[in-house]
């Protein structure tokens, strides 16, 4: 939970909804929504509180999964909760501090989806990953 910062300025907020979350991206703090690529049905949908699937792995949270495009056939965002040693960047184990985790952004292809430019998320690139935003004191 909280809002996350990539260098370039795009900002995701990550909100508690009932037993699960929604996902906001702005291309930058305080700007407009994204919006999404063209759907099947030719609109278009802005990336704000959209529910935000959690996925598992071993008891823990892998990443979770956004979907971004046409309900059910995709593109879909990830954000994968990494933490970044030395070593190079590993899962974020379940006891990790929220602001040492870095949140890895990545796209899925969806049903339709078969070539690999923007995967259907051109507001998702560049891929940079998400740094928490802390809380400033005045």
């Amino acid at each position: 939970m909280g809002t996350w910062v990539a260098d370039d300025g795009k900002t995701v907020v990550i909100t508690p909804h009932g037993r699960g979350f929604t996902v906001t991206v702005r291309p930058g703090p305080g700007l407009d929504p994204c919006t999404s690529a063209e759907l099947l049905d030719g609109g278009t949908k802005l990336i704000e509180d959209l529910p935000a699937q959690c996925h598992l792995r071993d008891g823990r949270v892998r990443y979770l999964e956004i979907e971004a495009g046409t309900p059910g056939l995709g593109p879909t965002y990830r954000l994968y909760a990494t933490v970044q040693p030395p070593q190079g960047p590993r899962p974020a184990k379940p006891w990790i501090p929220a602001r040492r985790i870095v949140l890895v952004p990545s796209p899925s292809i969806g049903l339709y989806d078969d070539w690999d430019d923007d995967l259907g998320v051109p507001w998702a690139y560049p891929l940079l990953p998400l740094t928490r935003q802390t809380a400033t004191r005045r």
